[in-house]
């Protein structure tokens, strides 16, 4: 067991991955950073995972093992148990179908050591399916904004990119990719949860985070970030699944503006401003979305009160009735 507060506190929130377990908590215990504790969090797998877990919670650096007796319904509340009961100063919240490079604290720790005012920094992930096999790599999902944006490692003012990133997507697919400071963490604590949150509370944690803070990226490929059929955002797909998805994530967006707006930002002009181009980019693509399954009337009336995409919509749709026949 663990008896001195650790440098870095890992905390592992488990559902029904028996499958992925030993790889991933291979990748913790063999970290070349050794300062560290190990919470381990099961909420009420069906599958084998408790056995997995107890026989792994012998193990020296383990400080917690703590099962469920229902299942909490949200992983994110799973993230605030853990992170209430962390010691460290620093908290990586490591999924446990995702796996990483034996050197990943080492490398997201620098940057740390050397500023202070960091609430987080993380890595680029490598795209791996339910198989492990890697078919990817996770810079595409930022290359809208630019080839060159997330092909070095750098250090930003947490307003700036949120003005420049964050407000307009999650930019940070994955928090096994990110190593937060605890402290931060504390100012936020308990973590907010809405239903509308379910699949991406994540990302306002990332903006209350970085909101009058500092972020730091390292543009190295150390976290294996695996997408599978059973996933929730896969769960969720087809047409009914995208509009509810939509729905939601306005819902969010909604709440990113109203938790910034209280927080005087110097640039709060400027990211309400890039706020609603990416409101506009999500109704955009959400008609575009729907007008390809053929359900022409729900894209046109989704985009109604916004004559240039109702104009974008038009277009697309009768364009899209020819190819059709």
């Amino acid at each position: 067991m663990v008896t001195k507060a650790p440098l870095v506190s890992v905390i592992l929130p488990n559902y029904n991955h028996e499958k992925y377990l030993k790889q991933r908590l291979e990748s913790i215990f063999n970290q070349t950073v050794q300062d560290i504790e190990v919470i381990l969090l099961d909420d009420f797998s069906t599958d084998n995972s408790r056995n997995i877990l107890l026989q792994y919670s012998r193990h020296s650096k383990v400080s917690q093992c703590i099962f469920n007796e229902a299942n909490s319904g949200s992983t994110f509340k799973q993230w605030d148990k853990g992170i209430a009961l962390a010691k460290g100063k620093f908290v990586w919240i490591a999924e446990s179908d995702d796996f990483c490079e034996d050197i990943f604290l080492e490398r997201l720790l620098e940057p740390h050591f050397v500023d202070h005012t960091l609430a987080l920094s993380f890595c680029q992930s490598h795209r791996v399916d339910s198989g492990g096999e890697v078919t990817g790599n996770w810079i595409t999902h930022t290359a809208e904004h630019g080839k060159n944006a997330f092909e070095k490692d750098f250090k930003m003012d947490g307003n700036v990119f949120i003005e420049n990133y964050l407000i307009h997507k999650n930019v940070i697919p994955n928090v096994s990719a990110v190593l937060f400071r605890k402290i931060g963490l504390n100012k936020i604590a308990p973590l907010r949860f809405e239903p509308f949150m379910r699949y991406n509370a994540d990302w306002f944690y990332y903006i209350q985070l970085l909101c009058n803070s500092n972020v730091y990226f390292v543009a190295e490929t150390l976290n294996y970030f695996r997408y599978h059929e059973s996933s929730v955002i896969a769960k969720a797909g087809g047409e009914s699944g995208w509009v509810k998805i939509f729905r939601m994530e306005l819902e969010v967006r909604k709440t990113m503006i109203k938790f910034l707006s209280k927080e005087n930002l110097p640039n709060f002009d400027k990211v309400q401003k890039q706020a609603r181009i990416g409101d506009n980019r999500l109704y955009q693509l959400t008609a575009r979305s729907l007008i390809n399954r053929q359900n022409y009337l729900k894209g046109l009336v989704l985009v109604w009160n916004k004559p240039y995409l109702l104009k974008k919509a038009l277009k697309h749709t009768f364009k899209k009735i020819i190819q059709d026949g």
